[in-house]
């Protein structure tokens, strides 16, 4: 049986040495993309960029909109939390976030598969502006400016923060240990905001260095374009903005 700091793993008859990820989504999250990466013999460390901060005092009108739009799978995870409702009819920004919402239950569920741009396009396609309003649901620190452009495509829009997020002001020592002693294979990124953290944290910790040995695998091309901004020993994007596709990209790259 091997020894020593590294994980391992045991298959057919062997060990092996098991690939170590970092993991930089808010904690509860990123406990749940654990579960799945493990049950695929890859260990991980948690380390969240953001921790989000829920509004529980906001009341939510949800039956003065035909339709709510959500941008994220905070936003996902704060709307199943302010309404009992599941029969809200919601436009998601990407598969992920889309994902979360139907785990909580909701059952009218659609994807615009890409990012905001994506959104707005998709609701300007299928979505009537005469027959009501619509409300994004989100943080109080928005990626791009939905409301205003729905507003000038003639959409009654208004955007409700359901929670906040507070930054990560420093790495813990035992992720900046574990980097220095290449014990973390790759980090991975699911949004731009988590990525430009990350990367400025290494910086302050100044253990940029470390990251010329690991693989930063990124959701889309826009989180790959916050995370180049430091030096990776390479840089894998996702085929689609999906955590079931970034999964497979992780499990290509081993």
């Amino acid at each position: 049986m091997p020894r020593g700091g590294q994980a391992w793993g045991y298959a057919h008859g062997q060990w092996f040495e098991a690939v170590k990820l970092l993991l930089t989504r808010p904690r509860e999250q990123a406990e749940a993309l654990a579960i799945k990466l493990r049950a695929r013999d890859i260990d991980v460390w948690i380390e969240p960029m953001l921790s989000i901060i829920p509004h529980t005092n906001v009341k939510l009108e949800t039956h003065d909109y035909q339709a709510l739009l959500v941008t994220s799978s905070n936003g996902a995870d704060s709307l199943a939390e302010a309404t009992t409702r599941r029969d809200l009819k919601l436009y998601a920004v990407g598969d992920v976030t889309a994902a979360t919402l139907s785990h909580h239950g909701f059952a009218d569920v659609w994807s615009a598969d890409g990012n905001v741009d994506d959104l707005a396009a998709m609701v300007e396609k299928d979505v009537d502006p005469s027959e009501g309003s619509l409300l994004h649901v989100g943080g109080v620190y928005l990626a791009g400016d939905l409301v205003s452009r729905l507003r000038s495509s003639g959409y009654k829009t208004r955007h409700v923060a359901l929670y906040h997020t507070v930054a990560a002001s420093t790495l813990t020592q035992e992720a900046r240990c574990a980097m220095a002693n290449k014990e973390i294979d790759g980090v991975l990124f699911f949004s731009p905001g988590t990525a430009r953290i990350f990367v400025a944290l290494v910086s302050g910790a100044l253990c940029e260095k470390a990251l010329v040995d690991m693989t930063a695998f990124c959701l889309s091309e826009a989180v790959a374009k916050a995370a180049n901004r430091a030096s990776w020993g390479h840089l894998v994007v996702s085929d689609r903005p999906a955590a079931a596709s970034l999964i497979a990209a992780v499990m290509a790259a081993q």
